[in-house]
This record gives structure tokens, C-alpha cells and sequence, in this order.
């Protein structure tokens, strides 16, 4: 029986993790209508160049991070 009670108590998200995930989508609620504004007055060709920007960044940082501090 213990088992079973340990096994239901896995599927489920630890508090830290729920309060986490509300701030997360808290937080795309606030950015998410920016993001469609710009996009519509922008053009999708300005949204796709300054996503490749933001990757690119994203990856040098990981790389770095991983290179001198992720040991």
C-alpha cells in the first residue's frame, strides 16, 4: 500500500515546481502581447532575423558557460 501512495505522490509536481510554472505563465501573459504587436507591425522577415540573433546568443553563452564554468 505504501507503495502505491509513493507512486501517486511521483505524477504529481512538487509545490516549487507548480509556483515555478505559474510564474512562467505569468510572466508569457505579459510578453505574449508585445511579441503578437510587434510581430504584426514588423513583418515576419525583421521577427525571423532577430529570433536567429537571440539563438545565436543563447548558444555562444551555453557554450561559454559549459566551456569555463560547467565543469
Amino acid at each position: 500500500m505504501c507503495r502505491t501512495v509513493e507512486a501517486k505522490a511521483d505524477i504529481f509536481m512538487a509545490e516549487g515546481q507548480i509556483l515555478q510554472l505559474v510564474a512562467l505563465l505569468m510572466v508569457l501573459g505579459l510578453v505574449l502581447p508585445g511579441f503578437l504587436y510587434y510581430t504584426r507591425r514588423t513583418g515576419k522577415a525583421v521577427l525571423l532575423r532577430n529570433i536567429a540573433i537571440w539563438l545565436a546568443a543563447a548558444v555562444v553563452i551555453a557554450l561559454l558557460y559549459r566551456m569555463f564554468a560547467g565543469s
